[in-house]
């Protein structure tokens, strides 16, 4: 399937490409076409150089910014289930309020894979990264343990470090979702594109093969190069996406432990 979504967009562009080279390469023809080969291959030196310097920039500009939002996921998901595994050192007669934190958590990580998920994926609207409900209730029932001997507080004191840190990967998270290239720099990157591409249909390449090839290549990789950045700018859906997977497993992990935030 995702070499469907990824083909086709290819496939289309190299057959009109291929039309249009072929449809104007006939009136393109003037006297001293290939002369002027020499000029422009000094114009594709330094167009070239910069269409390669900004592509550049971008490409790792989204590709950070898709490793740092991929790691916060997981390390939100870890300090959740590190909440969870510090309750194992709380005194057995706090199990009544054992279990309301974990249900508080088992809700949280729900609202993340199910709420905060879809708002995240929405482009045009920036997600409030402001603390949700659901993890302010964490926090309610996380201060109800009651310390009847050391290990208890020191539980709890790694229980609300914890908390705090989930609060600020949350935040992180959000911001990083929210993020998104200038347009710009959008503009910039298509501009130059389609310059460039339209200058090699000016090329005076005398074998109809050798440019039709040319003009080929080059707007294939162009547009899996847009493709490719366009993706990683919208990290939650596309071909190249957030694995959600993680996330599921928590909850269906919280569920198997009798957790069940619908109850």
């Amino acid at each position: 399937m995702k070499i469907l979504k990824i083909g086709s967009p290819l496939v289309i562009s190299a057959i009109l490409i291929t039309f249009v080279g072929l449809m104007l390469r006939s009136h393109l023809k003037y006297e001293g076409i290939v002369t002027d080969l020499l000029s422009w291959g000094s114009f594709f030196n330094v167009f070239g150089v910069i269409f390669a310097i900004v592509a550049g920039f971008l490409l790792v500009t989204v590709l950070n910014r898709y490793s740092n939002l991929n790691q916060t996921i997981e390390d939100e998901l870890n300090a959740v289930e590190s909440v969870r595994d510090f309750l194992v050192y709380l005194d057995d007669r706090q199990q009544t309020e054992i279990d309301k934190i974990k249900r508080a958590l088992a809700i949280y990580v729900t609202s993340v894979a199910g709420t905060e998920w879809t708002e995240m994926s929405v482009p045009s609207i920036a997600m409030n990264a402001d603390t949700s409900e659901e993890l302010y209730e964490v926090m309610r029932r996380g201060k109800r343990i009651k310390v009847n001997e050391e290990r208890d507080s020191i539980v709890l004191s790694a229980l609300i470090e914890t908390i705090s840190e989930i609060t600020k990967l949350r935040t992180r998270r959000i911001a990083l979702a929210n993020e998104r290239l200038p347009p710009r720099l959008r503009v910039l990157m298509l501009f130059m594109s389609t310059t460039l591409v339209g200058t090699f249909v000016f090329l005076g390449v005398q074998g109809t093969s050798a440019h039709i090839y040319m003009l080929v290549t080059l707007t294939v990789s162009i547009h899996l190069l847009y493709m490719v950045i366009e993706d990683l700018d919208h990290p939650f859906y596309g071909v190249w996406n957030i694995n959600h997977g993680p996330l599921d497993e928590l909850v269906k992990r919280f569920e198997q432990d009798g957790t069940n935030p619908n109850t």
